[in-house]
């Protein structure tokens, strides 16, 4: 469990609380979607250093904030449109790429982007349609590669990797939208 342990005021940044986490192994900058700004810390690391960590990262936390904000402003999500669209693709993506599935969902979820069951039921997550289409196939073709691969093994990196490319590194500019719950 987080223990919130201080709250420190940052330039540019505002409000961050500031956790420790018995769990955590590495220091870590959380970004609510109502623009919280959380650093969480495992205990060994001395609070000092966590301040030198929110000080190299305020520029990117400001970014994500200011795109915060401009995602507040973009109007509603016509969801049976991002729905087809998200199909189509999908169905593009998996003729392309010769895998089969189950059943497609697509869905509001809160925390992921998608998922795909042991039955190999693929979930998409409805907001994919927000994200640059480089990274909305990388999330489609993740989920599709894990109907012959049911974890992140390293045959399933290479799979993916064999498609997309260097999905590690799609996976870190995925994390600038993570969704938060």
């Amino acid at each position: 469990m987080n223990k919130v342990v201080e709250t420190w005021e940052v330039p540019d940044v505002g409000a961050v609380a500031v956790a420790v986490s018995d769990r955590a192994r590495h220091a870590r900058i959380t970004i609510n979607r109502d623009g919280a700004v959380k650093l969480i810390l495992p205990p060994q690391v001395p609070l000092e250093q966590g301040r030198e960590i929110l000080e190299a990262s305020r520029a990117w936390i400001a970014g994500h904030l200011r795109q915060l904000r401009r995602a507040r402003l973009n109007p509603p999500l016509d969801r049976k449109r991002a729905r087809r669209l998200l199909i189509e693709r999908f169905s593009e993506l998996a003729r392309r790429h010769d895998f089969t599935y189950n059943r497609v969902f697509v869905k509001n979820q809160k925390t992921l982007w998608g998922s795909c069951s042991a039955a190999n039921n693929i979930n998409l997550n409805v907001n994919l349609v927000r994200l640059p289409g480089e990274l909305r196939d990388y999330v489609i073709l993740h989920e599709l590669v894990h109907t012959r691969h049911k974890n992140h093994s390293k045959a399933f990196w290479a799979a993916l990797d064999r498609i997309v490319g260097d999905g590690k590194h799609l996976q870190r500019q995925l994390r600038q939208y993570q969704l938060r719950g």
